[in-house]
């Protein structure tokens, strides 16, 4: 068939090109790897091979993006409550390692001082205990 056809009325009928309507981008990996030619002027991907328009690649390149700024932000999350966990652990080891020192230098005959008047004290004199959550702040060290 001929390009270009004339009919009855001499109109000039072009047959030139077919617009397909529906089609499918041609390009869908995921995360994309574009190779960009600037002498061409040509975006290809560097997976399936398929020629972008540039506008579609910017799109899909600044997508990726946003989900590498949702996971970075994940992350420094976890990452904030993991080092939380690891000051708590630190404290409760600190704690347990003054009670085995205590009680290490108790077995070998020596006695605590008392941190606030400097007294002696036997550790078995100790009657009372007070939960931490019940004193004001300023009285007992932060730990």
């Amino acid at each position: 068939m001929s390009d270009v056809i004339e009919e009855k009325d001499k109109i000039l009928s072009f047959t030139l090109f077919k617009i397909e309507k529906g089609r499918e981008k041609i390009c869908k990996c995921n995360p994309p790897h574009y190779e960009i030619d600037p002498i061409n002027r040509i975006v290809t991907c560097v997976d399936c091979g398929a020629t972008l328009d540039a506008f579609d690649a910017l799109m899909s390149l600044y997508q990726h993006m946003d989900k590498y700024r949702e996971y970075q932000e994940k992350a420094l999350e976890k990452c904030k409550l993991y080092g939380e966990w690891a000051d708590e652990e630190w404290r409760r080891r600190m704690k347990n390692k003054a009670f085995k020192d205590m009680d290490k230098q108790y077995q070998s005959g020596m006695l605590p001082h008392c941190p606030k008047c400097g007294e002696i004290f036997e550790p078995m004199e100790i009657e009372n205990w007070t939960n931490k959550k019940y004193v004001k702040s300023d009285s007992v060290a932060d730990e």
